[in-house]
């Protein structure tokens, strides 16, 4: 039996690594574990840092799947599976009281204009706690490369497994074109 030493292995991957040429990811999106345990227990400067500027996978509520770019300075940028429009918004950190009377931190998100699977024209609050707890994956920056884009590239027909599957298929076709 001819046996592979681990050391010659691992250097053969790393030499492989780096003669792609993609932008796509190499791995999926890092598992959560409590999504950081709610992005440091929800405070107001740490939901702020957990939107600001990371790319996030969202599956829950009404509408279809979506994936959202939210930048820093409170903007919104939502791709919904079945459109190829990337619909403009707003995300903000607000405090509130909770049923008990207790500080809560809330993000809010609203799409002036727009009426669509589970977006709104007005703003929709959630506690910041909950509201991560329920994205499915999230990662630094803009890898799809929708801030300040109206349309997508193509029509996301159907919900992904994870970001990656995305990022992948966008750096096939940036490849291609001058996306």
């Amino acid at each position: 039996m001819f046996r592979f030493p681990l050391a010659t292995a691992f250097a053969a991957l790393l030499a492989l690594s780096a003669c792609s040429k993609s932008d796509a990811p190499t791995t999926p999106a890092v598992a959560m574990p409590g999504l950081d345990y709610a992005v440091e227990n929800s405070t107001a400067h740490g939901a702020a840092r957990g939107m600001g500027n990371h790319t996030w996978f969202w599956t829950q509520g009404g509408g279809p799947a979506q994936i959202h770019y939210s930048t820093h300075d409170g903007r919104d940028f939502a791709w919904l599976v079945g459109q190829r429009r990337i619909f403009q918004g707003e995300w903000k950190v607000e405090q509130a009281t909770g049923a008990s009377g207790q500080p809560l931190t809330q993000i809010c998100l609203r799409y002036p204009g727009v009426n669509v699977g589970g977006l709104t024209a007005t703003w929709t609050c959630q506690p910041a706690g909950t509201f991560f707890g329920a994205m499915q994956q999230r990662e630094g920056g803009d890898p799809l490369q929708m801030s300040g884009r109206s349309q997508a590239l193509f029509v996301i027909t159907q919900t992904p497994a994870n970001l990656a599957e995305i990022e992948g298929r966008v750096a096939a076709i940036k490849g291609r074109t001058n996306y």
